[in-house]
Parts: C-alpha cells; structure tokens; sequence
C-alpha cells in the first residue's frame, strides 16, 4: 500500500518498477517527479554481506540468499521505510585468499557470483519501491576491504589513496564497472536504474580531501547523469564544501559523537547552515542508543519521536536512517550485528521483541514506523497480518526452526497425529528473536516411539497467518530438552547465587541470554527418559574454570561425569563499553552411563553458562 503511493505503479514483472521518477534534487528539496520527497529510511549493511567486526563468525560471513533480501525488503515496506542504505563493496586484501563474499577480488577485478547478489538488491528495491543509497568503499570500516586495501595491493600508504594516480584509477575502476554493469535479472544497467536514489563515495570517509571529492563526483557524473552523488564525510563539525557535481549532504549522528551542542536538531541545524540551502541533507546513520547519559530508557522513545518530528517538519533535511537493522535469516531467526560502544544493544528486528528491551526495541520500532508514514503525509495503518511462515525440515527429534514472516511478532506451535488433524497448540507466542543461528523450539513433551505431525503460525496484532507447511508425520526416536537460559524455568532447581544476564551479548557469539555464577552456584535438570547424551555451552571472561557435570537416577546421589571439551578464543573488542573484554567459549560432551535421569552443573569459578542440551532416547 506505502508503495503504490509512494512510487507508483505496482509490480508485476522483474522489468517494471514501482519507482516512477528518478530522484532529483532542487535547491534544499530532494524531488520526485514534482512532488517534494522526504524520507525514513534505514541501515541494512546484510543486504550486501551479513558481517560482523569483530568476531567474524561463520554463520553470518556469507552473502545473503535472495528469500534473505526479500525479507529485508519486506519489513522496509512494511515500516514504509523509503530509502534503504548499503555499505562497503567487500574488497579482498592482496593477502587474502578469495572468499565468495568479496565483491572486489582486486583492482579492475570483479566477483560475478557476488555481483549477482546486487543485482537482486535492486531488482527487489524496484519491487517494493524502496530507494537505495548505494557506498562503493570504506574509510571507517574498511576491516572488509576499503580504501588501505586499495593502497595495499598496491604497496601504497593508506593515506596515499587521495592523491596516488594509480590508486585514484583503481577506485574509479571499481565505479566504472559498478555504474556500467547490467543487472542480470532486470536487463537495467545500474546507472539507468530508477531505485537508485544516489551513489555515496564509501562509508564515513572523514579524511577524504576536497580535491579527491571533486574529482570523483565529476567522474561519477560524467558516466552516469541519472543519479545523485552523496557526500561521505560524516562527523559534526568537518568541512563542507558545496560542489557542482554533489548533490546531498550527510552527518551521523551517535551520542558519543563531540561536537553535539544543545542535541541533533540543533546539530543539524548548524551543518545545514554551512551548506547555506543550496543542498539537500540528510542523516545517513543515527543510533538511539541508551547510553544512561543523554538516552536513558525511560526518555528514549520520546527522545526518537522528538527527533523524527524534527526531520519531518525542518526545512533541508531530507530523512533520517537508522543504524542499523537486519532480516530473518534463512535457516530460522534473525540476524545480528552488535554496536560494541554501548551495552546490551545490537541490530534492530521489525516488529521488536521482548528480548530487545534493553534498548526499548518495539517502542522505537513503532516509531519510526509512525514517522515513516507522517513524513508522506500518510494515516498510520494497522500492521499487516504477517503471511505463512516456512517449516523447516527436521527428522526423527522434534528440534526445529521455520523461516520467519517480516512483521511477525510471535508464532504458535501446533502439532497433530496425522496430516488431517486435529491440531494442539503445544506452544504460544513463540519468539525467533531469541535464539540466534540455533533451533528456535524442541518439544520436549513428545516422548520416544510416539508420531506427530507439526506446523507453525505466525501472528501479529492484526491478527494470525495461515498455516505453515507442515511436516510429519515424525517418529519421534529422541527428545531434546534444551535451555537458553532466558529464565529459569526449565531447570529443577538451582542455588540463589545464580544471575540471568543478556549484557554484551555479541561477546558471545551473539547467544543473548546467559546465567552468571561463581564457585560453588549449580543447578540441576530432571527429565522424564533416560538421558543419552548431553551438551553444554559456558563463556568465561577470564580464567577457564571447568564446570563439575554429574549425574543421578533418584536425586540422592550424585557421580561425577567426564566430558570432552572443546575451547573457542574469540577476539578482543578494541574499543567502546565492550574494551577489552575476554571471550573464551568452551562446548562441553558428555555421555552418561545408561538409566540415568537427572543432571547437575556445578561452577567451580566464575563462569556464564549459555546453553543446555540433554538428549533422552
């Protein structure tokens, strides 16, 4: 519905668009058609690479699947967010070996595989009507390729890529290529492409010159007349110079960021004067982070809705983009991406969740989706009730995950003897923004030999989707009972001086619930068949003190247990709230004599135990 108004005609075809106009720009105003056009966007670096910075895991270092983007491009419509904001063009390092995610293998040397996943990027974009600002480098996080990896593979200094020709041609060939190619699904050349709102130099490159800048927005400009060239330069207070061939002007704005005066409005009322009304702005990243200073978590929301009001109502601000938010991942639950300057906060997931509370996530999420609407002079509507989720396959143990419904809040369990039912809801309101790259759900209360059949249905506050494909009948052969360690539900029973903890998540591998102990705290699992195996996750920031694991049949007696261990060091965070910190993961497996029942962790230092798995037969 946003779309149609927004952009115009709908889609029906990959060759079609639901972006009528090229945006354009006059005097302060960015333009489409003859219609002012203003904007909430938002930060989706995933929709290039789901990456992380520090602890460069596995499960996100891959390039996202084409059902990944949609389920971006889903939630941007729905939240009526207009513009949409990539990141650095992966570039890989002279060094490296290739891997798929680089876009850029070296200079003048392109990945067509990963090309292609641009190509659906905006391919979708003119599908749903969402503008993409698109960054073909990095100064600031350049840890995936940027501009000291152009000076690299060209034995150069870093500071050299703002004056060295060669350097100068090496990046010029990557905008080259980038404007000129084709879209293998559309047939559109990029530079002719109506979803693109603007070609920004790269992300945050503060120390790019005035001269560097020219040149490059008049080389831009000169291969593509389309589109808009954005300005990179992007702390407060920095120079601004008006060029010819630059269209619009940026800041971010973070509450660590010097240089904030009395708040963002009047922040960017002192950039814009600089610019003296001759440019749109527009903030390419703002992060309402609770830092208990100037965002606390009772001001918050009201603090956003403060701001957004301001972008909605000053003349030349153009819009305002979130930082940052991801899309359901495609084998169940979302992904991530942790902001290590400030504790407890990580991406943002449409709807919001529970979970999120430490950094007020549904409150916020609703507002910039009131905002986004307001800002086209819109009523706010009713979210949509989300469609089907997917089921995902699973065998004889009822452990499994479902692809996610953008806009779904919570989702119902069922399960049935046989295909025709009739269906039990056998759990409510389920979140998949609490477990991460892990089965969102067991059933614990199947018991071996018995046969089900299970489905999912995701909900909203518009109510509740159609079911999911189901899958089953399964002949359930083993059980697991698992615990994340969200509460303490699961457990027995437990000593007092255990503490729930989701602080510093993404130190952990981006697990989000933890339970804190010291010497002597244990606690103590029943299960109603005979255990067969058992897993157990523990994060220790220091010292490595090994859990003692021991079992019992009746809860009188216990006998110790031996397990295998395996260790995992994760690397330091350099900066930020997070500074400093250790992160040493050990996965312990453990195998219990037959007949046995129940199970007891005991911590013999400190320790935060993460997951719990005991598989019964």
């Amino acid at each position: 519905m946003f779309a149609a108004l927004a952009c115009g005609a709908s889609f029906a075809h990959a060759t079609e668009s639901r972006c009528a106009n090229f945006i354009t720009r006059s005097g302060d105003k960015l333009m489409d058609g003859t219609n002012e056009f203003k904007f909430i966007g938002a930060n989706m670096p995933g929709l290039i690479l789901p990456y992380d910075w520090t602890l460069f895991l596995p499960e996100r270092l891959h390039l996202p699947s084409a059902w990944e983007q949609e389920d971006g491009f889903k939630t941007l419509d729905q939240m009526n967010l207009r513009v949409v904001r990539t990141w650095n063009l992966p570039m890989r390092g002279p060094k490296e070996e290739k891997k798929s995610w680089h876009y850029v293998l070296g200079p003048g040397e392109f990945n067509e595989a990963a090309f292609k996943v641009a190509d659906s990027l905006f391919a979708l974009a003119n599908k749903y009507g969402v503008r993409v600002i698109f960054d073909f480098t990095a100064d600031s996080g350049d840890y995936l390729g940027g501009i000291g990896t152009y000076a690299a593979h060209r034995g150069k200094k870093r500071a050299e890529f703002w004056t060295d020709p060669q350097l100068k041609e090496d990046y010029k060939s990557t905008v080259r290529y980038v404007l000129n190619r084709t879209n293998t699904i559309s047939g559109i050349a990029y530079r002719d492409d109506r979803a693109v709102l603007a070609w920004q130099f790269g992300n945050e490159m503060d120390s790019a010159t005035t001269p560097w800048l020219a040149e490059m927005a008049a080389f831009i400009k000169s291969l593509d007349t389309n589109h808009l060239v954005a300005e990179t330069r992007h702390r407060p207070g920095v120079e601004t110079v008006v060029d010819p061939n630059i269209d619009l002007y940026t800041r971010h704005l973070y509450s660590n960021y010097k240089g904030l005066g009395n708040g963002w409005p009047d922040t960017c009322r002192k950039e814009m004067a600089s610019i003296k009304g001759k440019r749109p702005f527009f903030i390419g990243e703002f992060g309402p982070y609770i830092d208990g200073k100037n965002l606390t978590r009772d001001n918050v929301e009201t603090s956003l809705r403060e701001f957004l009001e301001f972008c909605r109502t000053e003349p030349g601000v153009s819009g305002a983009m979130i930082w940052s938010m991801y899309f359901h991942h495609q084998d169940g639950g979302f992904y991530w991406h942790q902001i290590m300057t400030y504790p407890a906060v990580w991406s943002y997931h449409w709807p919001g969740f529970p979970s999120a509370d430490a950094q007020r996530e549904i409150g916020l999420m609703t507002a910039m989706r009131d905002a986004a609407v307001k800002i086209q002079n819109l009523p706010v509507p009713p979210v949509p009730v989300p469609d089907a989720p997917e089921l995902l396959p699973f065998s004889d143990t009822p452990m499994f995950s479902w692809r996610g419904s953008a806009g779904a809040s919570g989702y119902d369990i069922e399960r049935a003897a046989n295909p025709a039912g009739p269906w039990t809801e056998i759990a409510t309101n389920v979140s998949d923004a609490d477990t991460a790259y892990r089965p969102l759900f067991s059933d614990a209360a199947a018991r071996v030999g018995e046969s089900w059949c299970y489905r999912v249905i995701a909900r909203s506050a518009s109510g509740a989707s159609k079911p999911s494909n189901l899958i089953g009948p399964v002949a359930v052969k083993r059980v697991c009972l698992v615990d994340e360690l969200q509460d303490f539900t699961r457990c027995r029973a437990k000593s007092d001086g255990l503490k729930l903890n989701n602080e510093y998540n993404a130190l952990y591998a981006e697990y989000l619930f933890r339970a804190n102990g010291g010497t002597n705290d244990w606690i103590e699992y029943d299960v109603p068949a005979p255990i067969e195996s058992i897993r157990v996750v523990a994060f220790f920031a220091k010292e490595i003190s090994d859990f003692k694991f021991q079992i019992s049949n009746e809860g009188k007696s216990f006998a110790p247990l031996a397990a295998e261990r395996k260790e995992r060091v994760l690397p330091k965070i350099s900066g930020g709230a997070a500074s400093g910190q250790n992160r040493m993961m050990v996965e312990y497996e453990i195998t219990p004599p037959p007949g046995q029942k129940r199970f007891r962790i005991e911590w013999s230092g400190p320790a935060e135990l993460d997951r719990v798995e005991i598989w019964q037969r």
